[in-house]
């Protein structure tokens, strides 16, 4: 009998120590209840104290630095396109029109007896900013000349004529096949003149060898600094190649100028 009576004392006390772990424990999970609802911000863990956890921000976009500009290519210098033998009313506007639309100023090394009978042309010539020099007035062998025939039969009157329709007496020259003796060099200088041969031949005014193609490949090769390109106003295939020279030579990193300008 006292047995039985000290092993339902034993079950008693289990059963009330259990209830009493129970009840902590529910009590327990009625305050993490509480905690949530309250506050949802919070992460409870559940092995470990409360804590707040701190919403991680979004990653900064990734700005990409910008490309460094291409440096500017460096200028090779300056070369000057120049047309003997106008101005004539067939090929002199077919290279106005492409010197306007490529916006590049030029040379016209011209004819005193061309610019007489064609003063129109000598007029937009100058209108549309080309520099006019002096090329003869009748394409004379200046060789065969005396000094005083040169200047009076031969430069003088085509200045002349460019004064009356441009404004100003040029004094720059170019002798007609480049030919010259030493002694009328020395002295057209004393006189003032400017002397202006080329470097770069284009050969446009030889039949045999005055392709577009040519013409080009000329100026592909033998391009320089300060060259001063020998063209004229003769023919077909010196317009056929003229918007190809200009590409090329501005490709090559040169400015276009008139000689003055060299």
């Amino acid at each position: 009998m006292g047995r039985k009576l000290k092993t339902g004392l034993l079950a008693a006390l289990a059963l009330i120590m259990f209830i009493t772990a129970a009840g902590s424990a529910y009590a327990d999970q009625l305050y993490l209840n509480e905690l949530l609802e309250a506050a949802p911000h919070l992460q409870v863990l559940k092995e470990g104290p409360v804590m707040r956890v701190v919403k991680p921000k979004d990653p900064e976009p990734i700005v990409e630095p910008e490309p460094a500009p291409a440096p500017a290519p460096t200028p090779r210098g300056k070369v000057a396109l120049t047309f003997d033998d106008g101005p004539d009313l067939v090929n002199t506007p077919k290279i106005l029109d492409i010197l306007r639309d490529e916006e590049v100023t030029a040379t016209f090394f011209v004819i005193g007896e061309k610019a007489e009978r064609y003063p129109e042309m000598l007029a937009r010539i100058h209108r549309e900013g080309h520099l006019i020099a002096n090329h003869s007035q009748t394409h004379a062998d200046f060789a065969e000349l005396t000094n005083e025939e040169i200047l009076a039969m031969e430069l003088e009157p085509t200045s002349q004529t460019v004064q009356k329709v441009a404004g100003y007496y040029s004094m720059i020259m170019r002798p007609p096949y480049g030919s010259l003796r030493q002694d009328s060099v020395t002295y057209l200088r004393e006189q003032g003149w400017q002397i202006v041969r080329w470097s770069l031949d284009t050969f446009d005014w030889d039949n045999s060898r005055n392709s577009p193609e040519e013409i080009i490949e000329r100026i592909k090769t033998q391009h320089h600094n300060k060259a001063i390109v020998l063209m004229h106003c003769n023919g077909p295939t010196t317009i056929q190649a003229l918007p190809d020279v200009i590409s090329i030579l501005r490709s090559l990193g040169y400015e276009l100028v008139a000689v003055d300008q060299l």
